[in-house]
């Protein structure tokens, strides 16, 4: 399958958007809990997909949706799950760490890809793959020496991208249904959805809703909340095309540039130091990257 620039654009694209929006969702949760700022993303988020719908004439496809509704209410809560277990993982170990296996999901859906798909890999995408995951890794400013993927934290990381993972895989299915294909726009209504509610819920038993009224008193907060809420919005209108369009290893690989995009606005706008491991690190992705896209040209 060739792969012409027009193609590679989406793919180019969310991991900027994914970048702009992991940013903005680290300072927004930086003023609130974790949980009441997912009730606030999710909600400005539900807006912005009714709107989007609205003028596409959706709607109505929200209530057709017959033989997949279990596993749009799946895919909710996988998107639930996948936060949940991230933030307590981060709560136990290092961002930095953190953020570098979630990446791993790389490795999980090749490896899904090959029983559900029965997809073949050269061993150049291997070697490529792992390129860019240690190019993550040396961005993420991972401290190999300290490093040990048995700790508490490192294991929810991991599970975290197992739903990540399992998560794509369901999406799919569900947008290239033999008997009901669902649109891109409904699948993520009720991601988005389901996952409010399983914010609502937690923020409610936490005693951490109230926090929400932060947003109406401090300027700064409101506007972080409205950038990641529109981030959120890109990802799945972005998200989900490629998904439908791309196989989902190939999805997944292109998204190990997310790092390398969050790294670079939080050195732009914020001023924080890069050191040279940094640099190395993003050379070693982009390489990465271009060697898989140059193979992929020629499968």
């Amino acid at each position: 399958m060739e792969t012409g620039k027009k193609k590679v654009a989406p793919m180019l694209i969310l991991p900027v958007i994914w970048g702009g929006y992991y940013v903005a969702s680290q300072r927004l949760v930086g003023y609130t809990s974790v949980f009441t700022s997912g009730v606030g993303i999710r909600f400005l988020t539900m807006i912005f997909l009714t709107v989007i719908m609205w003028k596409r004439k959706e709607l109505p496809l929200l209530l057709r949706v017959q033989g997949v509704w279990k596993r749009l209410l799946l895919i909710g809560t996988f998107g639930f799950l996948l936060d949940l277990t991230a933030f307590i993982g981060l709560s136990m170990s290092s961002a930095a760490s953190g953020t570098a296996l979630l990446k791993c999901d790389v490795l999980m859906v090749n490896i899904l890809s090959m029983i559900i798909y029965k997809q073949k890999f050269t061993w150049k995408s291997w070697v490529c793959t792992f390129v860019m995951l240690f190019g993550v890794f040396l961005v993420m400013g991972v401290d190999f020496s300290n490093f040990q993927v048995g700790d508490p934290g490192n294991l929810f990381f991991l599970l975290s991208a197992f739903f990540v993972s399992l998560n794509a895989f369901v999406i799919k299915s569900v947008q290239l249904d033999k008997k009901n294909p669902v649109c891109d726009d409904v699948v993520a209504y009720y991601n988005n959805f389901v996952t409010m509610l399983y914010f609502t819920g937690t923020s409610l038993v936490m005693g951490t809703l109230g926090q929400l009224k932060l947003v109406f008193w401090e300027r700064d907060i409101g506007l972080v909340l409205l950038l990641a809420a529109l981030g959120q919005t890109l990802i799945y209108v972005v998200y989900y095309y490629n998904l439908r369009n791309y196989p989902v290893w190939l999805v997944k690989t292109f998204l190990l540039l997310m790092p390398l995009v969050s790294t670079l606005i939080t050195f732009v706008l914020f001023q924080e130091r890069m050191i040279s491991e940094q640099y190395l690190g993003m050379a070693v992705v982009m390489a990465g990257a271009f060697g898989i896209l140059t193979e992929h040209k020629h499968t």
